[in-house]
């Protein structure tokens, strides 16, 4: 991780293991079943998770995280 004054850089590596952290420790489900389960319409409750969207929503539509969605 990157920080300068007003900005802060994740690498993709970083941004899935805090998706990961937190899909788990949250929803007891892996990131990929979170964002998949949001895709469908099938994740209870996403504003629990809004945060852990937002930082999903960084990654490339291509990005291995969403071969299931």
């Amino acid at each position: 991780m990157t920080e300068t004054q007003t900005t802060v850089e994740l690498t993709r590596d970083e941004i899935v293991a805090r998706l990961n952290a937190g899909a788990r420790r949250r929803l007891d489900m892996t990131a990929e079943e979170m964002v998949a389960r949001y895709t469908t319409g099938d994740l209870p409750d996403p504003g629990r998770v809004a945060d852990l969207l937002a930082l999903a929503s960084l990654l490339r539509r291509d990005d291995p995280l969403f071969v299931s969605t």
